[in-house]
């Protein structure tokens, strides 16, 4: 009995903002910083699957951490799953609101989901974190602005 009485308290802790959901669970940074390499290795060796499982955990344990958001904004968009893929980028960005992968990419997803004018915003904005070219990010944000604006100037007007 005393080990539910414990559980109750931690979870009544956790409930009025006393706890955080790592403490909860007992999970120490070293190991989700631990859990967090181990699911980038998998998605860097293209077990998305796995490393989504992974990246999923982390965000309930810490769902604002950008790093996190940005991988399953990524691993969605590989997976064409363009509205989980956004909310991820988008929720990355509001920690880290001048990260130029995060705002490509977002702006990528956005016109594969058929808002050009949104993903225009996306990529000017990256355009404009990168002036000179350097990045290679930056790079990949004007060919993508110059084949959307290409599209749009091509398209059929709209009745």
């Amino acid at each position: 009995m005393a080990e539910n009485t414990e559980i109750e308290e931690r979870v009544e802790k956790w409930l009025s903002g006393k706890l955080t959901t790592a403490e909860v669970y007992d999970l120490t940074p070293g190991l989700t910083k631990a859990l967090a390499e181990h699911g980038y290795l998998l998605y860097e060796e293209g077990k998305y699957d796995s490393a989504r499982v992974i990246f999923e955990a982390l965000a309930v344990v810490n769902g604002s951490d950008p790093n996190i958001q940005k991988m399953l904004g990524s691993i969605y968009q590989i997976h064409n799953k363009w509205d989980a893929s956004y909310y991820h980028y988008t929720q990355a960005l509001k920690s880290a609101p001048n990260d130029i992968f995060v705002i490509v990419n977002r702006g990528e997803t956005l016109i594969h989901m058929q808002r050009p004018r949104e993903a225009a915003e996306d990529l000017k904005r990256a355009i404009q974190l990168d002036p000179d070219g350097k990045n290679p990010v930056g790079r990949r944000a004007r060919v993508l602005f110059t084949n959307l604006s290409n599209v749009q100037r091509w398209a059929p007007p709209r009745k």
